[in-house]
């Protein structure tokens, strides 16, 4: 393989931590489920940008195809947001985002999903970013993988 061809599993992740703090809760004392779209948006984004090693002003975030709210988040808590490479196209790719309060026992359990498509731009328009990746071979990858194919293939 050249240097722009991988497998999903090879291509970086990028993991933030936000601190959940007052300035963040709703009406109900918990997260705000505007901030947690922020903070996705963002780690989607950063993650994006390794993978394509490009330059902030080359990308542009196209949709949120979903996003799962599992679990309230309270303030106080440690939030740990992962992204995750699942989909390549040819000017697009498309990131698997992960949210949980970290534990340090380990016992993280998924407060957030969520699963969006950046685009390559230049100039303002979509334009092929060179990055080839092969299907994932792990298991959980391979899931949010047919995920976004499917998601793809609706538009």
């Amino acid at each position: 393989m050249n240097r722009n061809q991988h497998t999903m599993d090879e291509l970086p992740t990028v993991e933030s931590m936000h601190l959940v703090t007052s300035t963040d809760l709703n009406h109900h004392g918990t997260l705000y489920a505007g901030r947690m779209a922020e903070w996705v948006v963002e780690v989607g984004f950063l993650t994006s940008r390794a993978a394509l090693r490009c330059s902030p002003d080359h990308l542009v975030c196209l949709r949120i195809h979903e996003m799962d709210f599992r679990r309230r988040v309270e303030k106080g808590a440690s939030l740990r947001l992962r992204g995750e490479v699942v989909y390549v196209g040819r000017t697009s790719i498309t990131i698997h985002v992960e949210a949980a309060p970290f534990q340090p026992d380990g016992s993280e359990v998924t407060a957030t999903d969520a699963l969006l498509t950046y685009v390559h731009i230049t100039e303002g328009v979509a334009t092929p970013h060179g990055l080839q990746a092969a299907p994932p071979q792990g298991e959980r990858l391979r899931r949010w993988w047919e995920r976004a194919t499917a998601a793809h293939q609706a538009r």
